[in-house]
């Protein structure tokens, strides 16, 4: 089947709406948000950078299993006991738990791709941004370097949203399995340190498997 623009926009448009509708989701009263990094990138495959896979020990916290896939995060983050409004289209979501007292919860979800083969990165990065942009008023959308995620390779966007008075950043990245694109968002509060956030995020994907 061809792709076009209409079926990869599909797809962004699922993770563009989760911006609005929680991907800053909530532990209690603690909020959740995210510190996204600013530097260009190119946004073809013909100039993007060969994906890497950083060299760092996988999250050594709990396995969370998926549809499809597990993978395991921090110390200190869970599955939230209480439903979180707005999270319908959510596979799974773990935030950060270890600090009850904290103002903002530090999250990652899991959302599958309704598109009904799997997405390239070079499709996320065409569109991504636009798609971002524009059906979620997101600001800062940067295209990062590409990484590999369970032998494949993703894209990595990032950006940073204002929701009901909340400004958080997400990392947003995009391994495919089969024809099924997975939307990982992670979510940080921008106080955490863009090396603090890549130290997250690449030890969870580092422990990324297929089932």
């Amino acid at each position: 089947m061809t792709r076009t623009k209409t079926t990869t926009s599909a797809a962004l448009l699922v993770s563009a709406a989760l911006l609005l509708a929680g991907c800053g989701g909530q532990a209690g009263d603690t909020a959740a948000s995210g510190d996204a990094g600013a530097s260009s990138a190119p946004s073809s495959s013909s100039s993007a950078p060969a994906a890497s896979a950083p060299d760092v020990a996988p999250a050594s916290g709990e396995m969370i299993t998926g549809t499809g896939y597990s993978f395991s995060v921090p110390e200190g983050w869970a599955i939230p006991e209480q439903e979180l409004p707005g999270m319908e289209q959510v596979d799974v979501f773990v935030a950060d738990l270890s600090d009850p007292s904290a103002t903002f919860a530090d999250n990652v979800n899991v959302v599958l791709s309704p598109a009904p083969q799997a997405i390239s990165a070079d499709d996320v990065e065409k569109y991504g941004v636009e798609e971002l942009e524009g059906q979620a008023g997101a600001t800062d959308v940067t295209v990062q370097e590409r990484t590999s995620i369970a032998g494949g390779e993703s894209a990595h966007i990032t950006a940073s949203v204002t929701q009901q008075d909340v400004t958080y950043n997400v990392d947003q990245f995009y391994p495919s399995h089969d024809d099924q694109t997975y939307v990982v968002t992670f979510s940080f509060s921008p106080d955490v340190s863009e090396a603090d956030r890549a130290a997250v995020y690449d030890a969870v994907l580092a422990s990324w498997a297929w089932a």
